[in-house]
């Protein structure tokens, strides 16, 4: 019998926290989506909505925008501008979504009360059926938490949260792409900067690595040449100028003050920015010339992208900081470039002799013998390679002035069969030792503490054995 009654009550308990769910809890989650979609306005699809058409509050001017692709729109009036599709593809969200908080009055006879009569500001959409959808929005309720709305066509008067019904209430700035130029970093080819301290072209390598090319090809500093890529591809336009450029005589864009051109992905697209005179200075036909404009942080400057040329906006100083570099400020200070995770063998040759090393599991060896090599003393040859100069001589005389024609030291880095940097070290100085990189005309001088790194005998390059303690014998 007690068994019984405990499979009872058992039984009970589980009914009941069946009931809990499925009425409570699912129940509950049921009801609530029922209750919302009551709510809304209508029910739409965000990607069904082809346009929107705002009317922003004090505003003369409406705004109308449409889709030009699946994420992708474009502003049309009040006349055609770049958008910035992320934003318009919220407000397209918001707009198939939007809902009202309770129905205020079911007929309203007087619509101005409520600020309805004319609207302080609204929007219209429409979508891939060609219907319209318009709501109109009022005075804020006394709690100020919600607005008074009506729908064309309807005569009821809502109530809608003012969260909700402010995201239409968007001025034109807010709606046009601020990006100061449109392309994906990581697949530049090249990069040309034009600037008072002259031109310099820059290309990227199958390792992702830049290199400037001119008469010679020399290192270029990847890690800042990706800051400067950084910075065009993720800054944004401060403010954007909408007068008529003819009205100025010094707005400089035909003979700018930086010029950048780039070129991306497999078909080699171009983009091109002008940075031409600093806001400060612009000066209308007609008015005396203004002084300089002082340098300060918030220093904007005129500027236009190639791809939108009827679009003009302005820059900050600090992206004109990034690019106003010449063709040194850019160079790699190390003195060889190279990813050292990609070099699996060196080659060694000092006043020692000549030594082998291959990298197998993450270690190294030396020689054909497999010698475990001393990790640290093999980290050190690639500390010396990738260590900032001391100097550089770019137009050196003949290679036996500094010992480079019968070289001291010498390291090859290679990566499978491929030679990724080839170094000799000459004659040594006060200040250093010079060095050069083959495939670099210039001349290196490198620190002597780098230097002794390389010119080391071989037990100092293979791993120390243990000693091995001796056991005592148990007394």
């Amino acid at each position: 019998m007690r068994f019984k009654g405990t499979l009872i009550l058992l039984l009970v308990c589980i009914g009941i926290g069946c009931f809990i769910y499925f009425y409570e809890i699912k129940g509950g989650e049921e009801r609530e989506k029922a209750k919302e979609a009551e709510n809304r306005f209508w029910m739409l699809e965000s990607k069904a909505i082809q346009q929107i058409e705002l009317q922003p509050q004090d505003q003369v001017e409406r705004i109308v925008v449409a889709r030009k692709g699946p994420e992708e729109w474009s502003i049309q009036i009040p006349r055609p501008l770049e958008a910035d599709s992320d934003e318009l593809n919220r407000l397209a969200d918001s707009g198939a979504e939007i809902k009202h908080t309770s129905i205020l009055e079911e007929t309203a006879a007087d619509q101005a009360k409520f600020g309805l009569s004319p609207a302080e500001f609204g929007f219209k959409i429409k979508t891939d059926d060609e219907k319209e959808y318009e709501i109109l929005f009022g005075d804020n309720n006394p709690a100020g938490n919600s607005r008074y709305a009506r729908v064309s066509g309807r005569e009821e008067i809502f109530l809608v949260s003012t969260s909700a019904s402010d995201t239409f209430n968007k001025k034109l700035d807010d709606l046009r792409n601020h990006s100061v130029l449109e392309f994906q970093q990581s697949e530049v080819q090249s990069l040309d900067i034009q600037n008072q301290k002259g031109t310099i072209h820059l290309v990227k390598d199958s390792d992702d690595r830049w290199w400037i090319e001119g008469k010679d090809r020399i290192a270029a500093d990847s890690p800042g040449i990706r800051v400067i890529l950084n910075a065009l591809a993720l800054g944004r336009i401060p403010e954007f100028f909408d007068e008529d450029l003819s009205d100025y005589v010094n707005a400089d864009l035909d003979k700018p003050i930086v010029s950048v051109s780039l070129t991306y992905g497999k078909d080699k697209a171009i983009k091109r920015l002008s940075i031409g005179s600093e806001k400060a200075n612009l000066r209308k036909k007609g008015t005396k010339s203004k002084e300089a404009g002082t340098s300060s942080e918030s220093t904007l400057y005129l500027a236009q992208d190639a791809s939108r040329s009827e679009e003009l906006f302005f820059v900050n100083k600090d992206l004109v900081d990034k690019l106003d570099k010449s063709p040194n400020d850019l160079r790699d200070t190390s003195l060889a470039a190279f990813q050292r995770w990609d070099i699996d063998s060196i080659i060694l040759e000092n006043t020692n002799g000549r030594f082998t090393f291959s990298k197998s599991g993450g270690e190294w060896f030396l020689g054909d013998e497999k010698k475990k090599a001393d990790f640290d003393a093999v980290t050190g040859i690639l500390d010396a390679l990738e260590s900032d100069t001391l100097e550089l001589i770019d137009n050196p005389s003949n290679l036996s002035t500094y010992g480079l024609d019968k070289p001291g030291v010498r390291v090859i880095l290679k990566e499978a069969d491929d030679v990724v940097a080839d170094c000799s070290f000459g004659k040594t100085i006060d200040e250093g030792v010079y060095a050069q990189i083959q495939g670099d005309s210039s001349v290196k001088v490198a620190g002597l503490e780098n230097y002794e790194k390389l010119n080391k005998n071989e037990t100092d390059y293979i791993e120390a054995e243990k000693e091995v303690e001796p056991e005592t014998a148990e007394e």
